[in-house]
């Protein structure tokens, strides 16, 4: 797995270079907020690629994938599918609760805690996206 997160470091780091332009480009303000998770982004490529270097180990590919099964990845692209064709119906709360529930039961995860990770993600993306940035969201039938 190490030559691909070689050439996956080379990818990022050439695709910053561009964003990076990119963001030279706007107002110092505006640029503010994309220089930071740009810096972030580098950080984050330049340990990966240090540590594929370094490393030695040989990752066999068939343990990569071990713990999935066709069947679970058919569910989650079928999931998501369905999901973004009744966002703009339900609304996106209605929509993202009733699919994160979907999702978390269906790779068997209890019930009680699929609703609690649900109900406490659609209420920080309230609180965050809605109250604090002020952005819209689509809405739907009841929301």
């Amino acid at each position: 797995m190490e030559r691909y997160d070689k050439y996956l470091s080379g990818f990022i780091l050439f695709i910053a270079g561009i964003y990076y332009y990119f963001i030279t480009q706007l107002p110092a303000k505006a640029g503010s907020y994309p220089k930071f998770v740009l810096t972030l982004l580098l950080f984050f490529t330049v340990i990966l690629g240090i540590k594929s270097f370094i490393s030695k180990k040989n990752d066999d590919k068939k343990k990569l994938f071990q713990g999935i099964l066709p069947k679970q990845f058919l569910f989650i692209v079928i999931t998501c599918l369905i999901y973004t064709a009744v966002l703009n119906i339900f609304g996106f709360f209605i929509s993202t609760f009733i699919y994160l529930i979907v999702v978390m039961t269906g790779l068997k995860i209890k019930i009680k805690n699929a609703c609690l990770v649900s109900c406490g993600f659609c209420v920080v993306i309230y609180l965050v996206f809605v109250i604090f940035l002020k952005v819209p969201v689509p809405s739907g039938i009841l929301i």
